[in-house]
């Protein structure tokens, strides 16, 4: 959605949010990326609370990204990540490399107004996260073996809408997450908001130029109580709030790459939970 002529916005994403993109029929875009996660603390309520055994984890996801456009308003996209964690604490430190949950998102354009120098667009889109990450223990990155899933089938379901100028971009992600049922840790119910803003640095007089652009997001995320062993854990769930920067390079809008930081700003958790102190991201883009 960045870059100089309307006719390519479908090219173009935030780099954390929910939603898929669209792409012209019979396109693909392929993309790597790799994210950073550093934990350290246990939050309850609002606060920071003790870490008596000094638990600290350091993760990295690499991922690889196939998005397919079966015509410019219906496109597919798959997501097949690795994740690679070491912990450290008093009792010595341990490691993992696995696979995580694979995801397969559908977008459907549904409005699109076109108007000088930009658009506007109306979407909704379905994400599917399957269940290929292996559950090794009940509590994640606590578990006595690290675990990166909970072997259940994640749903996500949204609307997402995006306005355009020259030098100005604007996005908004609405969406709902649910996951299947199942023994062991299954992740309560949740609700998702991405608001997203972009500004272009320097005016283009040609697509093909170098473009650079800064993005500012937010995530605004409310979760209701877990289950463990299919009974509902009382007290549990959390909502919190995450805000980024990143910036963004094309060339010649066939070549992309984004890098950014999200950290969480405000966090209320109503259990005792490890969190993490931020993500920073990048991710290479080619259009064919």
């Amino acid at each position: 959605m960045l870059v100089a002529a309307p006719a390519s916005l479908a090219a173009h994403n935030t780099l954390f949010g929910v939603a898929p993109r669209t792409i012209w029929r019979q396109g693909l875009e392929l993309e790597a990326d790799a994210e950073f996660e550093q934990y350290r603390r246990f939050f309850h309520e609002d606060s920071s609370i003790g870490n008596p055994r000094d638990i600290r984890v350091h993760k990295w996801t690499y991922g690889v990204s196939l998005t397919y456009g079966f015509t410019k308003d219906v496109a597919t996209r798959i997501h097949v990540p690795v994740g690679y964690a070491v912990r450290d604490s008093k009792d010595g430190r341990d490691h993992y490399f696995g696979m995580e949950d694979i995801q397969v998102g559908f977008k459907f354009r549904l409005y699109n107004e076109t108007r000088p120098g930009g658009t506007f667009q109306g979407d909704i889109f379905f994400d599917f996260k399957l269940p290929t990450a292996q559950a090794r223990g009940p509590v994640g990155l606590l578990s006595e073996k690290i675990s990166f899933g909970d072997e259940t089938l994640g749903v996500m379901a949204g609307a997402t809408w995006s306005y355009s100028t020259m030098e100005q971009y604007f996005w908004l992600d609405v969406a709902a997450e649910g996951s299947t049922m199942n023994d062991g840790r299954v992740m309560g119910p949740a609700v998702l908001f991405h608001p997203a803003y972009a500004v272009r640095v320097f005016a283009l007089t040609d697509y093909r130029e170098f473009d650079l652009i800064l993005l500012f997001e937010a995530d605004l995320e409310f979760r209701e109580r877990m289950y463990m062993d299919r009974q509902r854990v009382v007290p549990s769930g959390y909502y919190k709030v995450h805000v980024s920067f990143g910036v963004q390079m094309n060339i010649t809008n066939r070549i992309e790459m984004k890098i950014g930081v999200e950290v969480p700003v405000y966090q209320y958790y109503f259990n005792p939970t490890f969190v993490h102190e931020g993500t920073a991201k990048i991710s290479f883009n080619y259009l064919i």
